[in-house]
């Protein structure tokens, strides 16, 4: 073999180290310019195009329980739920699968926190008695200009069961349909947990 054709050789292989190494930093840049592509490829939950950006201090301005919950809630993913003004028995069931979700991200589970949104004060006793042994879980009062943007992002009236899903930065990104599946929504987190340097 001659030395022409080794040299050959050579290049090619560092073209190709090359092209791997390059080919994960294209398709991140790739996937910035084009999120959409991620619902094209078989999200569960419904992605929002453009990312609408929310506020805490309107989110939280009024908290009805669990206020060091609701201060740990920036930098976090962010699981947010709407009630009436008792949270009945669909409301606990949401609370409960969500607690579970958290769950199952096993050490991942400090990233992800929970707020559930309220048109009232008044506690059923399902979520006094809830409250006891979930001190994750915040809860404030829902204000008219919050209930607008949630059912701008929703596309319409804000349903029971629904989750609405916050990035670290407090964008509204993503919502899941009352009746979701859990594991769609648990395979959603770890995908976007994997993906995200922060939160």
């Amino acid at each position: 073999m001659n030395s022409f054709s080794v040299q050959r050789r050579n290049q090619m292989k560092i073209l190709l180290i090359a092209a791997i190494s390059i080919l994960p930093f294209i398709a991140a840049w790739l996937y910035t310019l084009h999120p959409e592509w991620l619902g094209s490829r078989g999200n569960y939950g419904r992605l929002v195009t453009p990312a609408l950006p929310m506020n805490y201090s309107e989110m939280l301005e009024q908290p009805v329980a669990n206020r060091t919950a609701g201060e740990a809630l920036p930098g976090r993913w962010v699981m947010v739920m709407v009630t009436g003004d008792q949270c009945g028995d669909d409301c606990l069931e949401l609370v409960s699968k969500t607690y579970q979700l958290r769950l199952m991200l096993n050490k991942e589970t400090l990233r992800v926190r929970r707020l559930l949104l309220m048109d009232g004060t008044g506690f059923s006793a399902g979520l006094q008695q809830w409250l006891s042994h979930d001190d994750q879980l915040a809860i404030a009062l829902l204000k008219p200009g919050v209930r607008r943007l949630l059912e701008q992002a929703n596309g319409g009236d804000l349903q029971p069961g629904q989750i609405l899903l916050l990035d670290p930065e407090a964008n509204l990104m993503m919502v899941y349909q009352a009746g979701f599946d859990p594991y769609g929504v648990l395979r959603d987190l770890k995908h976007l947990l994997r993906a995200s340097q922060i939160g």
